[in-house]
């Protein structure tokens, strides 16, 4: 044990863990992010009320019983540095490190209990076997440690592989979305209250696509997106 000590603080000298966000190197204290950054989080009150920019976009277009975001994202700011490593970089501990606070405001939220499942929204399988991993699959682990709850990542497929939506009209993207996912084994989840998980909304018409697939066989859906744009 003395000994990985020692190597540790040695690698620890050569090679410094920085900050996630702005790359200053990390004190002995911080973890993932610097304190600064840590400070600037644009962190959400979602979970607190009904009323929320989650819920107001998601209004008459899917059946949700709460939704709430963490972050607030916003080009060039830290919440996009983060996002975009997650997503494109493979630096999967920011979604664990994120989905664990995120976790810890659902834990105290009126509206988040009782909930059976974790279910984070899915890639196409080949854009997922391109990129190599799904980003969102990483934020429903650090909400899962949090939460305690299992995570299902085979029963919500989607089968349809849209094109982007970058560059898509607000109803272009709803039409790029319509029907795209379905249930695979949907006797195992009709019923189940489901916490449904994604990156980033902003028109909320992927996330509403597959909230509806999950309505259709019987669950209570719930949404956790880490941030919304």
């Amino acid at each position: 044990m003395q000994v990985k000590r020692y190597w540790d603080s040695f690698i620890a000298i050569l090679f410094p863990p920085l900050c996630a966000s702005c790359e200053n190197v990390l004190l002995n204290q911080e973890e993932l992010l610097c304190s600064y950054c840590q400070y600037h989080l644009p962190i959400n009150d979602h979970y607190l009320f009904l009323d929320n920019e989650v819920m107001r976009r998601l209004q008459f277009k899917a059946p949700i019983e709460m939704g709430a975001a963490f972050l607030s994202f916003s080009k060039s700011s830290l919440v996009q540095t983060m996002i975009h490593k997650l997503k494109y970089g493979k630096a999967f501990d920011i979604g664990i490190y994120l989905g664990r606070q995120f976790g810890q405001q659902l834990l105290i939220s009126p509206f988040f209990r009782q909930l059976d499942l974790i279910v984070p929204v899915p890639l196409h399988h080949k854009k997922k076997k391109a990129r190599g991993y799904n980003q969102s699959e990483y934020i429903a682990q650090g909400l899962a440690e949090v939460l305690k709850l299992d995570i299902d990542t085979t029963r919500l497929v989607r089968l349809v592989n849209s094109p982007s939506q970058t560059t898509m009209s607000r109803m272009d993207r709803y039409e790029n979305v319509e029907h795209v996912f379905a249930c695979l084994d949907a006797q195992a989840l009709a019923g189940k209250n489901i916490l449904l998980v994604d990156d980033v909304l902003t028109t909320a018409a992927t996330i509403a696509s597959a909230a509806r697939a999950l309505a259709e066989q019987g669950c209570r859906v719930c949404i956790a997106v880490l941030a919304i744009a």
